[in-house]
C-alpha cells in the first residue's frame, strides 16, 4: 500500500536502481519502495541500494507484500527468541 511519503536520497536511489536493473516505470519504482519501506526499516542499515532493488524485484516477483515480509520477519525473530530462551 503506498503511503504518499516523499523517499528519502537512500530511497531515490533503490527506485532509480529498480528502473536501471529491472526496468520499472518510476511510479512503479515508487511504487514498490513504499511497499516495502517498512521492511527497510525493521531490518536497519543501509546496503547497496541495488542490493535493496534486487530484493524488492524478487518479492514483487514472488507476489510477497510488504505486510508479509514484515510478518515473516517477526516470526523469525519470534523463533530466535523462544531457541535462546
Amino acid at each position: 500500500m503506498a503511503t504518499g511519503k516523499r523517499l528519502s536520497n537512500y530511497e531515490k536511489a533503490i527506485a532509480t536502481e529498480l528502473q536501471t536493473l529491472f526496468d520499472y516505470t518510476p511510479v512503479e519504482a515508487k511504487e514498490i519502495v513504499d511497499e516495502y519501506r517498512a521492511v527497510m526499516e525493521m531490518l536497519g542499515g543501509y546496503p547497496m541500494a541495488a542490493d535493496y532493488a534486487e530484493y524488492f524485484h524478487k518479492a514483487k516477483q514472488e507476489g510477497r507484500t510488504g505486510k508479509e515480509w514484515l510478518n515473516a520477519i517477526m516470526k523469525r525473530r519470534e523463533e530466535a527468541a523462544a531457541v535462546a530462551q
